[in-house]
């Protein structure tokens, strides 16, 4: 499995954020889960295998940070479903504002 996040480099700067200071939180988050399978394989990209679930669905928990929503632009999760079509690609922030908007 693998996670995607891209920030707004506009928003970050109208924060007062930087790109590093924002991935570094989510690389700490990552190594709490005390896993040694996931890595940033690129920058934002981290890849991680099955096991690794509860850190990445953990990642749930970023929207109602102060800081997260401010600054990104997108955030993915690619599952292997394990039917043999490869990587489902699922759009996190488009999944939370329709959660938020059917809760609200």
């Amino acid at each position: 499995m693998k996670m995607e996040f891209i920030f707004d480099k506009v928003k970050l700067a109208k924060e007062g954020y930087d790109e590093e200071q924002c991935l570094n939180l989510i690389r700490y988050h990552f190594k709490k889960y005390n896993s040694n399978t996931i890595k940033e394989t690129r920058k934002g990209f981290f890849e991680g295998t099955d096991s690794d679930w509860n850190a990445f669905g953990s990642t749930a928990k970023f929207p109602y940070t102060n800081w997260f929503l401010k600054v990104i632009k997108e955030w993915y999760w690619y599952i292997d479903e394990g039917d043999g079509l490869g990587m489902q690609k699922e759009d996190c922030l488009r999944s939370y504002y329709e959660v938020k908007k059917v809760n609200s």
